[in-house]
């Protein structure tokens, strides 16, 4: 249970950000997780496979080149995974 205090103490809280960012206090409110934007679900889908696709063909044909393209690629769609590209 919370004190009186700390329930006044989070009604301002709310109330703050009701006035400052009423989009903010909506989503909150509803409870329901943003989408991802559709440009960073393309890239990180094209990113993905065409990391595949290189390593693949770089073992196939038994070439450094497209094996090192390939392991490029991975590494860049992994920061794109683990950064913030694209999110609102």
């Amino acid at each position: 249970m919370l004190s009186h205090h700390d329930r006044q103490e989070l009604e301002k809280i709310e109330r703050w950000f009701e006035l400052t960012e009423p989009a903010l206090a909506a989503r909150l409110r509803s409870g329901k997780p943003a989408r991802p934007p559709l440009l960073r679900l393309v890239v990180v889908l094209t990113l993905d496979i065409i990391a595949g696709l290189l390593m693949l063909l770089g073992m196939v044909l038994n070439s450094p080149a497209l094996l090192l393209t390939g392991m490029v690629t991975v590494t860049t769609a992994v920061i794109v995974h683990l950064s913030r590209f694209g999110r609102a």
